[in-house]
């Protein structure tokens, strides 16, 4: 079975255990892989297995997996790599054995670099992976953006002429696209969902990364600002949003692991790179607190304008 991004995004449950990604479009390989994590695992442990099908001990080391058993978890996921742009006799071998293996593991295999035209003549070896599922993570075409946003979008949101509109706004940066679909899941708020998915919102949110990157303060005081008149109730968003920023570049700096988990993408890395020069561990930590206090404030456990410890976050980025 092949299947796009965006389509297999919208699955609630799924009848294979190996999933192989292919493309090269970051958000959707992200979103695939946390999808398939939460599908399957959700609110409960799991052992994580990384695996390069090219490691000499590859098949030692499936056998071993395959076999041991763990009494504190609810199940195994394996993340395969292969990162050439052909697949050989003795890769097709070690896909099969994948395929074949009866256990409950998952099994995720990511081939980003194998193009769709070689996959089509490679349909002797996948349609014999009777428990597996094809992924395509390039970038979707057009209208599957469409389908995609007048499924997830609320139904006052969802005309053509309104779905049109949102697809010219985020033309090349699905990334950002997929980052604002989240917030649907954070906010409760009709108007400032319906702010988000308009032109100005759009801009305005977008350019507080690049205006903290170009330290200018001043500008994102004055989007704070805006948001404090005008939608209040939107404050644990943005300290969400100051707290995933402040969590990548702490990640940068003592170089512990890659910001794409944070839903922070390639193209955006080089603000986030120039903004780390003007941090130490003790602003990071100084900053977080801060977040803290606006949050406890915005929810009554703490006296004070949440607005004001926000807007303290920001002078941080100095």
């Amino acid at each position: 079975m092949n299947t796009g991004c965006l389509d297999f995004l919208q699955k609630k449950k799924f009848d294979e255990n190996f999933f192989i990604l292919y493309g090269n479009e970051p958000a959707c390989i992200y979103k695939s892989k946390e999808h398939i994590i939460q599908s399957h695992f959700l609110n409960s442990e799991f052992i994580r297995i990384n695996l390069d099908l090219e490691d000499d001990d590859f098949i030692e080391i499936l056998s071993e997996t395959t076999m041991s058993q763990d009494m504190f978890s609810s199940g195994k996921i394996m993340f395969l790599n292969f990162s050439k742009n052909r697949l050989n006799k003795e890769i097709r071998e070690k896909i099969e054995l994948i395929s074949n293996h009866e256990t409950d593991i998952i099994s995720v295999l990511e081939i980003a670099e194998i193009k769709a035209s070689t996959l089509k003549k490679e349909k002797d070896l996948f349609s014999k992976l009777s428990n597996g599922i094809l992924i395509d993570c390039s970038e979707p075409a057009e209208d599957e953006i469409f389908n995609f946003l007048r499924l997830n979008l609320p139904d006052n949101l969802v005309s053509n002429e309104q779905i049109k509109l949102h697809q010219s706004l985020y033309e090349g940066n699905f990334s950002a696209l997929l980052n604002d679909i989240e917030i649907l899941k954070i906010v409760d708020d009709s108007k400032f969902i319906e702010s988000i998915f308009s032109e100005n919102s759009v801009k305005d949110n977008k350019k507080i990364i690049n205006y903290l990157a170009d330290n200018k303060i001043d500008s994102v005081i004055n989007v704070i600002n805006y948001y404090e008149k005008n939608e209040p109730s939107i404050i644990p968003l943005l300290v969400w949003r100051f707290n995933r920023d402040l969590q990548a570049i702490n990640m940068i700096l003592t170089r512990s692991g890659s910001v794409r988990k944070l839903g922070i993408w390639d193209s955006q890395l080089d603000l986030y790179n120039k903004i780390a020069q003007r941090f130490t561990k003790k602003k990071i930590e100084n900053a977080l607190s801060l977040l803290d206090e606006s949050d406890k404030k915005f929810k009554g456990f703490l006296k004070g304008n949440p607005w004001d410890s926000l807007r303290e976050v920001v002078f941080k980025f100095i």
